[in-house]
């Protein structure tokens, strides 16, 4: 079974404005929803981090939970995921 590991990007150089209010708008619609979706507003504020846990997101559990109470947020979350996993990876 293959692990999965959390990528390292540089935030400040890769991510703009418009990116960081979409996960921000992203966390507060999942408040709002009836289900717990703890794990994944936690990874997408890792995302201001530089913390890239796309895989982590796309393939969990919770996703497919979020998707089926609501699709059109679970099409922004993967939208919002395939830009990230787009930027360098930063070697530290």
């Amino acid at each position: 079974m293959k692990t999965m590991e959390t990528r390292r990007f540089n935030r400040h150089a890769n991510m703009n404005s418009e990116v960081r209010s979409e996960i921000l708008q992203i966390i507060c619609e999942l408040a709002s929803l009836a289900i717990s979706t703890k794990s994944t507003e936690n990874m997408l504020y890792g995302f201001f981090d530089g913390y890239d846990s796309t895989e982590k997101i796309i393939f969990s559990n919770e996703l497919a939970v979020i998707t089926h109470a609501n699709p059109e947020l679970a099409a922004k979350i993967s939208t919002v995921c395939g830009l990230i996993e787009k930027y360098p990876t930063e070697y530290c």
